[in-house]
C-alpha cells in the first residue's frame, strides 16, 4: 500500500487529473519503484502510465490531425501545383502508402469539418485514434446533423467499447437516425468494392475482397463446394483442411484461365506490355539447379517479395525461365538474356524485368501495369533530350508518371540504378535499384572464390 502523501502516490493523482496536454512532462519523471513496494501495487502505477500514454497519443493524434488540415490549406494556396500530389509528398515523408497518406489527409478534413464532437473526444484522450476513425468511416455519407446524432448516440459509451462493439454501436445508430438511406449507402458501397492483397511473412499472402453480402456468399459456397468435391479418403494421404481445399480450389480455376489465356466467356485475357498475364520469379541458379549449394539464398516473387528457395523450385517446376546476368557486387540487373524480340520489345522487357515496380518510393505497382517512360523527355529529330536506352527509362505508374511530368517532380537516375526524387517541397527521397540477386555474405564469398579457383564460372543470375 502506499502512503497518502508518498511520492507515487501524489504522481497518481497528479496523472489521473492532469489534462492530456500536461501528460507528457508527468509521464517523463515517474518515480522508480521503492523498496518495499509489492508486485501488485507496482503494476497498480504502471498500469495507471499505460492509460496515460494512451490519453496522451489520443490527444497529439487530435494533433496532428490539425496540422494535417493545415498541411492541406497551406498546400492549396502553392500555385506550384503541391495539392494535387500532397498524398505523394506526405507519404514520402512518413514512409507510408500512398493511399494510407491519403486517407490521413482525407480523415483530419472529414473530423475537422464533420465530426467535431469525435474530435473533442480525442482531443480530450476519451477515444483512441482508432475509435475515431471508426466513428468517421461510418458516418462517411450522413449529413452534418446525421452525424451529430450518431456521435450523441456512440460518444458516451465509445471509450468502454471495443472497436468491433463500436462499429456495431456506429451502424445501429445509423440505420435509427436514417433508415431510409439504407439502400442508398449500400448502393454507394457496391460500388467501392474491390479485391486487394497484402503480403504476409513465411513465404504468404492474403487476398481479402470486399464485396456485397450475396456476391460473397456465392464465392463461398462456390469454394466450399469445390472443396468438398476434392475430398479424398485419408488413405490416400490427403490431409488438407477444409480451408486449405477452399485456396486450393481458387488456384485451380484462376490457373486453368491464366494457362488458357481465356475467361470462362471465351473471350481472351487482355495483355500489357505486349505480355499476358504472369507470374515473375528471380532466384539465384545455384538455388534452381543444385538445392545444397544454393542454401541460405533466397528468391523474390515479384508483387509479393522475398520467398524461400524451395518455394520458387515449385513454381519453376511448370513455368519458362529466362537468364538473368547480374552485377556480382550490388546485384544489379546488367542484361536480360533474349533470342527472340525485336531491340524495341526487347528493350522493353529489359526495363520491365530490371525495375519490377514503379520506381517512386513506396509505390507497388508492378511494371506491366505502368508506363516505359523517358526519364529525361525524347524529342525525335532534335539534338536535345535523352535517348531511348535504359538508363534514360525508367517504370511509373500513371499517377507518378504524372507528378514527375507536369507535378513539379525531379527524377535522377544514378549509375548504380537508384532512383533519387526531388519534391516539389524540395525534400530528396531514394528507391534503390532492385536486387535480382543478394551477393553473398563473405563467408559464401570465400566458396565462391574457391569454385572459382577450381575451373567453374560463379552463376551469372
Amino acid at each position: 500500500m502506499f502512503v497518502a502523501d508518498s511520492p507515487l502516490a501524489q504522481w497518481r493523482f497528479d496523472v489521473a487529473s492532469a489534462p492530456p496536454s500536461g501528460l507528457a512532462p508527468l509521464l517523463g519523471s515517474r518515480p522508480e519503484r521503492p523498496v518495499g513496494c509489492s508486485a501488485r501495487d507496482w503494476a497498480n502505477v504502471l498500469l495507471d502510465a499505460v492509460i496515460a500514454r494512451q490519453r496522451w497519443v489520443a490527444y497529439e493524434s487530435a494533433q496532428q490531425i490539425h496540422d494535417l488540415v493545415e498541411l492541406s490549406a497551406a498546400a492549396s494556396e502553392d500555385p506550384g501545383g503541391v495539392q494535387e500530389f500532397l498524398a505523394t509528398e506526405l507519404a514520402l515523408a512518413l514512409g507510408v502508402a500512398e493511399s494510407t497518406a491519403g486517407r490521413y489527409l482525407l480523415e483530419a478534413t472529414e473530423l475537422t469539418a464533420r465530426c467535431p464532437a469525435t474530435l473533442d473526444a480525442l482531443e480530450q484522450g476519451r477515444i483512441s485514434p482508432g475509435k475515431a476513425s471508426v466513428i468517421c468511416r461510418g458516418t462517411a455519407d450522413l449529413t452534418a446533423e446525421t452525424t451529430a446524432q450518431v456521435e450523441a448516440d456512440v460518444l458516451p459509451g465509445a471509450g468502454a467499447s471495443t472497436i468491433p462493439g463500436l462499429r456495431n454501436l456506429v451502424t445501429r445508430s445509423v440505420i435509427r437516425r436514417d433508415p431510409d438511406g439504407a439502400q442508398r449507402r449500400h448502393e454507394a458501397a457496391r460500388r467501392r468494392r474491390y479485391v486487394s492483397r497484402r503480403s504476409e511473412s513465411d513465404g504468404m499472402a492474403c487476398l481479402s475482397l470486399y464485396g456485397t453480402a450475396q456476391d460473397v456468399a456465392v464465392i463461398w459456397d462456390c469454394l466450399t463446394a469445390a472443396a468438398d468435391a476434392a475430398k479424398t479418403d485419408a488413405a490416400t494421404g490427403d490431409d488438407r483442411s477444409i480451408g486449405e481445399r477452399r485456396v486450393d480450389a481458387l488456384v485451380d480455376v484462376c490457373t486453368h484461365i491464366l494457362d488458357r489465356g481465356l475467361l470462362p466467356t471465351d473471350q481472351l485475357l487482355p495483355t500489357a506490355q505486349r505480355r499476358r498475364p504472369h507470374l515473375l520469379v528471380t532466384l539465384p541458379a545455384t538455388a534452381l539447379l543444385d538445392p545444397e549449394s544454393g542454401r541460405g539464398e533466397v528468391a523474390e516473387l515479384v508483387g509479393h517479395g522475398p520467398i524461400t528457395p524451395a518455394q520458387a523450385r515449385v513454381i519453376a517446376a511448370d513455368a519458362t525461365w529466362r537468364r538473368l546476368v547480374c552485377d556480382p557486387v550490388t546485384g544489379t540487373l546488367l542484361d536480360y538474356g533474349r533470342t527472340t524480340y525485336a531491340p524495341p520489345t526487347a528493350l522493353t522487357d529489359f526495363v520491365l524485368t530490371r525495375d519490377q515496380s514503379c520506381v517512386m518510393p513506396g509505390c507497388r505497382q508492378p511494371a506491366h501495369r505502368c508506363d516505359v517512360d523517358h526519364r529525361e523527355p525524347f524529342h525525335p529529330g532534335r539534338q536535345i533530350g535523352g535517348d531511348t536506352s535504359a538508363e534514360n527509362l525508367a517504370v511509373l505508374c500513371r499517377r507518378h508518371h504524372r507528378a514527375k511530368d507536369t507535378g513539379g517532380y525531379q527524377l535522377l537516375r544514378t549509375e548504380d540504378g537508384d532512383h533519387h526524387w526531388t519534391t516539389p517541397l524540395g525534400r530528396t527521397y531514394t528507391r534503390p535499384h532492385t536486387r535480382h540477386w543478394e551477393p553473398p555474405e563473405p563467408s559464401s564469398a570465400t566458396a565462391l572464390l574457391e569454385r572459382e579457383a577450381d575451373g567453374d564460372d560463379p552463376p551469372p543470375f
